[in-house]
């Protein structure tokens, strides 16, 4: 017995020894107790967090991209309308707006439009493969609504500007005047309208090389050629752009071709050199600045 206790005592005493004699004993005690107060905080700061932020899903459309909100919108339709948003941005913007209110003897009104409001989702999706003509009986702005945007949006792309569209209508609103896209009376094919600048230094290089498809005054021939006066495509090419697709043409079989009839490159007159060709896209702008009213 008295040997037992003996041993007990002797071991109290090595393990005390042991103790005092570690130096990282007591920092490492130190760090746990530090650790165990600072993750305390952090998960009372997180409880307090939970109760004060929504989730990520009750975000708003109108915080994440502006347009008219919708109730608790899940992630993938958020992601969904910010990416319609971009595709409007690259390839409907430049003839309806930057804000879908439209552009004046161009594009019409689409954020608060009667024409979306009263359209399926698949009557706006068929509309948007397809295009519209300046010869349709339909368009009153004279103006080609290129098929897929003139950019070649695929259908997800479609499906997703629908959806943005839809974003920006506010049925508690009146709807957008149209007075501005009314048919110019008088005007062939809708709106179009002839502009002649004779004076322009490319307006003979014009003559010569285009008129025979889109007309003396670029207002377009039926069937040849399309208006250059309201064109959205050449309204949202730079001149570097326009310079390369009037020197390659397009051929009837493009699916970008409406018309289905060749463009020949450099309008069939491959003598114009690069200064003429400058000549001729200044014309252009000025003729689609005068038909716009700029």
């Amino acid at each position: 017995m008295g040997n037992k206790m003996t041993n007990s005592a002797n071991s109290t005493e090595i393990q005390s020894q042991s103790t005092s004699n570690d130096p990282y004993l007591w920092p490492v005690i130190g760090a746990a107790l530090m650790f165990a107060s600072t993750l305390s905080i952090l998960l009372a700061i997180g409880v307090t967090a939970g109760h004060t932020t929504p989730p990520a899903h009750q975000v708003s459309i109108s915080q994440a991209s502006e347009p008219t909100a919708t109730l608790n919108p899940s992630i993938d339709e958020v992601r969904q309308l910010m990416s319609g948003k971009r595709v409007y941005q690259n390839a409907c913007m430049v003839c309806h707006g930057p804000e879908g209110d439209g552009v004046p003897s161009l594009g019409k009104p689409l954020r608060n439009s009667a024409f979306v409001q009263t359209q399926s989702d698949d009557e706006l999706f068929q509309l948007i493969v397809e295009g519209r003509l300046p010869t349709d009986p339909a368009n009153t702005t004279g103006s080609l609504m290129p098929p897929r945007g003139a950019v070649e949006l695929n259908d997800q792309q479609i499906h997703e500007v629908i959806l943005f569209l839809q974003s920006i209508q506010d049925p508690t609103q009146p709807t957008a005047s149209l007075d501005a896209w009314q048919p110019i009376e008088g005007a062939s094919g809708g709106g179009r309208v002839a502009v002649n600048l004779v004076d322009h230094p490319g307006h003979d290089l014009f003559i010569s090389s285009c008129s025979a498809c889109h007309g003396e005054g670029a207002e377009g021939i039926d069937q040849l050629g399309l208006p250059l006066t309201t064109s959205g495509f050449v309204l949202g090419k730079s001149d570097k752009d326009l310079a390369t697709f009037i020197k390659m043409g397009r051929a009837s079989w493009d699916p970008s071709n409406t018309t289905g009839i060749d463009m020949p490159p450099k309008g069939g007159n491959p003598a114009i050199n690069d200064d003429q060709l400058q000549l001729i896209i200044d014309y252009m702008r000025a003729v689609q600045k005068t038909a716009l009213g700029e």
